[in-house]
């Protein structure tokens, strides 16, 4: 799946690498918008890459829906495919302003763990909402990124919260890729199985 994303994320890159107006819409292509463009869509993975490594409630669909659900809705954003509409234009303003808590409180958790990474990003969101409210749904790259940020990491929650799975045992990857002839493994070995001396 990384692979199929990155081959995604780095083509436009490589199919318009200098300036260009598109004819058809009168718009500049340049490699700026192109570069905004392929972080945009790795922030629908960065949480719940995130997650999956620290949350053992995380689980395949979770990931994958969250991942698929954040790139459908920050294609429209990013490319002003919606109509205008004032509602949704709110809307757009207040998921980018909880997608840039979540940016944050990334970063925050990174440094100092979860519990001041979610307080530093709710503050923060809440910090920047009356300033944010009403001006990211005019910033279509903007815009596109928070919300990138914000549906990914919404949805992998749900979904996770959700599910009734056991959670997920990492030691399991631990058993399966680290050692593969351990003591017990040994005393189960087959007599019968030794070579044989002449």
């Amino acid at each position: 799946m990384w692979r199929g994303w990155r081959l995604v994320a780095h083509g436009p890159t490589q199919s318009v690498p200098s300036p260009r107006r598109n004819n058809d819409t009168g718009r500049d292509l340049n490699i700026l918008d192109l570069l905004v463009f392929v972080g945009a869509m790795w922030g629908c993975l960065v949480f719940p890459v995130i997650a999956s490594f620290y949350w053992s409630r995380v689980t395949n669909a979770a990931f994958t829906v969250s991942v698929l659900v954040a790139f459908a809705v920050f294609l429209p954003v990013r490319f002003s495919w919606l109509p205008d509409s004032g509602a949704l234009d709110l809307a757009i303003d207040v998921i980018g302003v909880i997608g840039a808590g979540i940016v944050l409180g990334l970063m925050a958790f990174g440094f100092f763990g979860a519990r001041v990474g979610i307080g530093a990003g709710a503050v923060f969101a809440v910090g920047v909402a009356p300033f944010a409210i009403g001006v990211i749904s005019q910033y279509p790259a903007l815009a596109g990124s928070l919300t990138a940020y914000a549906v990914s990491t919404i949805v992998c929650v749900a979904i996770s919260l959700r599910s009734s799975k056991e959670p997920f045992d990492f030691a399991l990857i631990a058993r399966r890729t680290g050692d593969f002839a351990d003591d017990d493994a040994a005393d189960d070995r087959d007599d019968d199985l030794e070579p044989s001396h002449a």
